[in-house]
């Protein structure tokens, strides 16, 4: 018998006063209402799931029957209509009045139980009913208590008498209780900050989770909702937080890699009502139509609902049509803009006060194999978490949060007229793209403005007079009517002999924003001005300078100079900054995509980028390149790519041109994907050749039957050696294989790499995996031999000769046994704080 599904909605339905500028021209004025008047709340809910009856499988829906007055509106709202649109967004939203009646349907379905399932979700209202509370309990939920029971909670949070009634209770009683389980709750970020929960508003979302995680239960009066069972808060189009307080299980938080909280709305259609209703209506259509009641993927379809709604905006095409396309917002089409992350939050790191982990670094498998994926395929094919700003990509989340924090002061120094100009400084190694950082983010933040971009290198500047004829140029940009974007590379150069000899020069501009020219003190106006370094590569450098130790007259320009900028970032740079940066490839990939188009088009053929992965393993993973981008760029410059339609090795400059940007020992190895630590290698390589005698020991003993041989004896008639008592060579050959471990399980889409907590290691290879494997195996050590000058004849070590050089094809199957027998070795030659994964998704 199928199971019989009833969905029931009740609450607050305020009703809603829409205007319009009668400047909208899709449709005839005539057929334009000035005014709209539509409800919202449990109204809009009951309206976007009014095709449940006729879904499959079919739900039966009890909805109130809303009035239709026109009078007494909760708010007014005026809206803006999208250029070249019929869609309508809100620009001004003025609150009137709180509409606080409670809507109950008329009818109610049959008890649930196992043969039915039942959905009740439950609208809040802003002063939750006043009295009327009971009335909801008692006609819904005494005669029985459904299935599970979904509440939209409102401002003032944990107040109420439904909140009262339905909020888990200890000890639970199943005859006057709600099933603590069935509950999900489901509230507004903005809600909680409305409470006095501090959670940093558009920041990355590690500090979102950083934030959520220490602030939550900084209320005391909201106990209830930090241990509720299922807490959900939505934020924005963005992301949601699902937080099982009851068990006090992880948080989960599941977001949109290329956005963080608000950006949705900006880059879409700004700001649309109704979003947390879409929401709340595509979760429940979820868990109602499902026959296994997983939250998540309720959130995910909740989630898609919400930006769906966003999307479609408001229509006003007639007047007495909604002012939402229901049919259309909840049969959204899935996309790959809508993928959400899931990322269970490491609360208890964050308790310990851990602000070092990424989400980038917790998320993905193999950096590498993520930072070719982005050159090879671009990355909008890539579900990362990351940030833009403009062409400027971002992936260290301490980057992310201190961009973040300088857009929206710079968005706030845009806002209103200005007399003196914004100061910003950028510390970071030579080639790190501080100049390109800089103005890129301020492209961004200053959309839509007249701007211009000025750079100037302080250390090409010989006398005082040079930087005066600089602030002039800023000045007749403001004089001009546009916004200077004025980038100082190397402020921090020695200057007439004198350390950061240039500070007491640039102090006047930053602290007052004038500049001395000759005995006249002249404004510069509105201007943005970042000061990069070449000498101190971190903010807390700098500040070193402005201490007692250092000579008194640069001291205390260097504590000026600071306490004059309004902000500052530190660049991680370009190249590896020590054992623990996982990141460094990421930096690298965007911007090697993009030097790669621009150097030769056509090695791009639709969005695949054509370069052979041995040189794009080499320019994306060697540690140093010895002036940053620059170096990359003269490396590709260099390369025979003109007219090429493949980044083949044989590309590539000289050793000798090479040797002028790279460690080419290091950059070759790179090539080979060989960049196992050293003692990890020299572990493995014996592992290695371990397997081999164990492997060929059974092998012989297999032969024999029932007759038996010492190892001793069976290592004599095949000159195996034990590892210590092995020649150099042999040594070496092993070594190889064991730096090669990590390129011949990548053909499997597998990654070695330190066992991380979540992660679920590969215990097997299967039979196809295995061929594919030792085939590569086979031809790489055909390619080493080759190289090291073996040739083929009778085995022997000392005259270099093996008649094993040969194709894979030609092997006998006892020899193709021994190849397989050892890539099947990589899953337990490893010690064991290293393991093999898989590169599954986690999107």
């Amino acid at each position: 018998m199928p199971l019989s599904r009833h969905l029931l909605v009740a609450g607050q339905a305020a009703q809603d006063l829409y205007s319009f500028q009668q400047s909208a021209q899709y449709i005839p004025e005539t057929e334009l209402p000035q005014t709209k008047w539509f409800r919202g709340g449990a109204s809009l809910l009951a309206h976007l799931l009014h095709d449940l009856p006729r879904s499959d499988p079919k739900v039966d829906i009890y909805v109130p029957e809303f009035p239709n007055s026109q009078h007494n509106p909760s708010s007014w709202t005026e809206l803006n209509q999208l250029s070249g649109s019929a869609v309508f967004t809100a620009e001004h939203i003025r609150k009137l009045n709180v509409d606080t009646l409670l809507h109950m349907p008329k009818s109610i379905p049959p008890p649930a139980s196992k043969d039915n399932r039942t959905v009740y979700v439950f609208q809040d209202g802003e002063t939750h009913f006043a009295g009327e509370g009971t009335k909801a309990v008692s006609h819904l939920l005494e005669p029985y208590w459904p299935s599970y029971f979904i509440y939209h909670m409102s401002r003032p949070l944990c107040e109420g008498e439904v909140w009262e009634r339905i909020r888990p209770k200890k000890p639970f009683d199943a005859k006057q209780c709600l099933d603590p389980e069935r509950l999900i709750v489901i509230v507004h970020a903005d809600d909680l900050r409305a409470e006095g929960i501090e959670l940093f508003y558009s920041s990355s979302w590690e500090k979102t989770c950083e934030d959520f995680v220490r602030h939550l239960g900084a209320i005391g009066r909201m106990v209830t909702l930090a241990t509720c069972p299922h807490l959900i808060v939505v934020f924005g189009c963005d992301g949601v937080i699902y937080h099982r307080g009851l068990d006090v299980l992880k948080p989960v938080l599941f977001f949109d890699p290329g956005r963080t909280e608000g950006e949705f709305y900006r880059q879409n259609a700004k700001y649309v009502p109704g979003v947390m209703e879409a929401f709340v209506a595509g979760f429940a259509r979820a868990l109602i139509q499902s026959d296994i009641a997983d939250y998540e993927d309720c959130i995910a379809d909740g989630f898609r609902t919400a930006r769906s709604l966003a999307r479609k905006g408001i229509s006003l095409r007639g007047p007495n049509s909604s002012i939402f396309d229901a049919p259309a917002i909840m049969g959204y089409t899935r996309n790959n803009e809508d993928t959400l992350i899931r990322f269970e939050i490491p609360s208890d790191d964050i308790g310990k006060g851990d602000n070092n982990w990424s989400l980038l670094d917790s998320i993905i498998a193999d950096s590498g194999e993520v930072a070719r994926r982005i050159v090879l395929d671009g990355i909008s094919r890539v579900n990362v978490p990351l940030k833009r700003f403009n062409r400027l990509v971002l992936f260290d989340r301490k980057e992310i949060q201190l961009f973040q924090v300088l857009k929206m002061c710079f968005e706030e120094y845009l806002a209103v007229p200005q007399t003196k100009p914004l100061s910003m400084a950028l510390f970071g190694p030579r080639g790190s793209g501080k100049a390109f950082a800089a103005l890129q983010l301020v492209e961004t933040a200053a959309a839509g403005r007249k701007t211009r971009q000025l750079i100037f290198d302080l250390s090409d500047f010989k006398r005082p007079e040079d930087l005066v004829e600089a602030f002039h140029q800023i000045r007749d940009c403001t004089l001009e009517g546009y916004i200077a974007l004025a980038f100082f590379k190397n402020f921090d150069v020695d200057f007439g002999g004198s350390l950061f000899g240039w500070l007491p020069h640039l102090l006047p501009a930053v602290a007052r924003g004038r500049f001395y020219d000759g005995s006249m003190s002249r404004p510069i106006g509105t201007a943005l001005l970042f000061f990069g370094t070449s000498v101190t590569r971190s903010f807390a450098g700098f500040q070193h300078h402005g201490c007692p130790s250092i000579h008194q007259g640069t001291a205390r320009n260097v504590r000026e100079f600071i306490g004059c900028l309004q902000g500052f970032v530190d660049m991680a740079g370009f190249n590896r900054t020590g054992l623990a940066d996982k990141l460094y490839p990421f930096r690298r990939a965007v911007v090697l995509r993009t030097l790669l188009e621009e150097r030769e088009p056509k090695l791009k053929s639709g969005h695949r980028m054509n370069i052979d992965e041995s040189v794009l393993s080499g320019l994306l993973l060697v540690s140093e390149y010895t002036q940053g981008i620059r170096s990359l760029i003269s490396i590709l410059s260099m390369s025979r790519l003109n007219n090429a339609t493949n980044f083949f090795r044989s590309a590539l400059p000289s050793e000798t041109q090479l040797r002028l940007h790279v460690d080419y020992g290091e950059f070759r190895k790179a090539m080979s994907g060989r960049l196992l630590p050293l003692e990890l290698r020299e572990l493995l390589a014996e592992r290695l050749h371990d397997a081999y005698a164990n492997h060929i020991r059974r092998k012989e003993r297999a032969k024999l039957g029932n007759e038996s041989k010492t190892d001793e004896q069976i290592d004599k008639e095949n000159h195996l050696e034990p590892w210590d008592k092995l020649g150099e060579d042999f040594k070496d050959s092993n070594r190889d294989h064991a730096d090669a471990i990590q390129s011949t399980i990548r053909i499997t889409s597998c990654f070695l790499a330190e066992k991380k907590e979540g992660r679920k290691p590969v215990t097997q290879f299967t039979e196809s995996e295995v061929e594919a494997m030792a085939m590569h195996e086979k031809d790489r050590w055909n390619s080493e031999r080759l190289q090291r000058q073996w040739k083929s004849g009778r085995r022997s070590g000392k005259d270099k000769t093996t008649p094993y050089l040969v194709p894979w094809k030609d092997l006998d199957e006892a020899t193709k046994e021994i190849d397989r027998a050892m890539v099947k070795s990589y899953l337990s030659i490893l010690p064991q704080n290293y393991a093999i994964y898989r590169m599954e998704s986690r999107v």
